[in-house]
């Protein structure tokens, strides 16, 4: 998708657009029948009180990811008490459908989606734990939380885009209706992300209770990157202060921001790691995250700061990112393409199992994983440069690693696709390529 343009921008002589068609959205876009039809199978897809779940089979429950929804499971499954839905909040979940299905009713005026978005916003506020976040998968009935989840679960989920993508979705939701239950909800999920800001500045994978972290210490409370803890936290804080005119939001942020450059890798490796610790050092986490740059959450990063820099009008954190950019475009293990973890010092992709030991692909990995992918990079180096983009879609939401390029691979087709959270990447994609994308500020692009 155009990474040489990147390559050349970066190491020699940019090219010119002079010859670029201009990027005009006719009056009836083919892409807009594209869009439509991805909006429907999300919409297609939703609970019948709000939400979306796990993909499963027909007849089949729903296979629970994290240990509290599988001990549930355990238990209940036999007696014939499992009768919740597990919804998914976990990017891309619930809150990407919300803010997907708004961006589609703002831009075809469809008001099925905004009734859809809607629904699911009101699952959301029913489902907001007493801390002001959300768990990566919550069960309900129908439009109501099941009562044991909140008496059993202690933990609130931050890494991916859980808590942040539900008060985003709720900002957007209020931005559009007015409706103050989504505003008031936003409210309370802020004042946690506030709370629960790290000294340094970061964020934890998960907000645990004060007493467990006494009676010990845990990788999920350092400071992290990993699946956007911290940047999306950032980002959310930003557009919190814009929405509700909350200034003082951006103090908060900053402090993110700082902890971030100051994390930074020095060139030629100038990326970032998943996982630290609390002196700020690449750290390792789960048995297959060991210490290593990390591609995806460098991409995370770089989108951040920008966001940050626009926000502030500060060029200083600008600064990290041509080196970072650099380090990505050296990166590639074939155009277009990145691992996900990269050696200190080598540079070389590395691919982990489940003892922590290296192995030679991705196949040998743990799984399921996101070992390689398009990440989002191509677009992102794209649109710094300030190049036009070269297809319709658009930068892949949080938790979608897009793919890497494969001319044989055939072409999503939303109309047969029944995973839900397939579908909402989809169109999210397809939604945020249709319209053109501002550039980044004249200190942070690629020159």
């Amino acid at each position: 998708m155009g990474v040489a343009v990147v390559v050349m921008v970066l190491g020699a002589e940019r090219p010119s657009c002079a010859d670029e068609p201009p990027l005009n959205i006719p009056d009836e876009p083919p892409i807009f029948a594209e869009y439509a039809t991805a909006l429907d199978a999300v919409l297609a897809r939703e609970r019948v009180d709000g939400g979306w779940v796990f993909h499963t089979q027909p007849g089949e429950r729903v296979h629970p990811h994290t240990y509290p929804l599988r001990f549930a499971e355990r238990v209940a499954a036999p007696f014939g008490l499992a009768d919740w839905d597990i919804v998914v909040l976990r990017s891309p979940g619930t809150p990407a459908g919300i803010l997907t299905l708004l961006n589609g009713y703002r831009l075809t005026g469809d008001e099925r989606y905004l009734a859809s978005a809607r629904r699911a916003g009101d699952l959301l506020v029913a489902l907001q734990m007493g801390s002001g976040g959300w768990f990566s998968e919550m069960p309900a009935r129908g439009r109501f939380p099941v009562p044991w989840f909140t008496w059993t679960v202690l933990r609130t989920a931050i890494d991916d885009d859980v808590t942040p993508g539900a008060i985003r979705a709720l900002l957007v939701l209020y931005q559009t209706t007015r409706q103050d239950a989504y505003r008031d909800a936003a409210e309370r999920g802020i004042a946690f992300l506030v709370e629960r800001q790290l000294p340094g500045g970061a964020w934890p994978l998960v907000a645990r209770p004060q007493w467990k972290q006494m009676l010990y210490r845990d990788f999920e409370d350092q400071p992290t990157l990993n699946d956007g803890a911290t940047t999306q936290s950032l980002t959310t804080l930003l557009m919190a202060a814009r929405v509700l005119g909350r200034p003082e939001l951006v103090k908060a942020a900053r402090r993110a921001g700082d902890w971030i450059v100051a994390a930074q890798q020095a060139a030629p490796q100038a990326g970032w790691a998943q996982q630290y610790d609390e002196a700020g050092k690449p750290a390792p986490a789960r048995r297959y995250e060991r210490i290593a740059l990390a591609s995806w959450e460098t991409r995370y990063v770089i989108e951040a700061l920008v966001e940050l820099a626009e926000a502030t009008g500060n060029a200083a954190y600008c600064t990290p990112v041509a080196p970072a950019a650099r380090w990505l475009v050296a990166s590639q293990i074939s155009p277009g393409c990145w691992a996900r973890f990269y050696e200190l010092g080598s540079n070389h992709p590395l691919y982990f199992n489940e003892r922590r030991e290296i192995v030679g692909n991705p196949s040998e990995a743990h799984q399921p994983y996101d070992w390689t992918g398009d990440f989002g990079i191509s677009d992102l180096l794209l649109r710094l440069t300030g190049a036009p983009l070269r297809d319709d879609l658009g930068t892949p939401i949080p938790g979608d690693p897009g793919a890497c390029p494969n001319p044989t691979a055939p072409k999503f087709d939303p109309t047969t696709a029944r995973d839900p959270r397939q579908l909402i990447a989809w169109a999210a994609r397809v939604g945020d390529g249709i319209e053109p994308r501002e550039p980044p500020p004249p200190a942070c692009r690629l020159h």
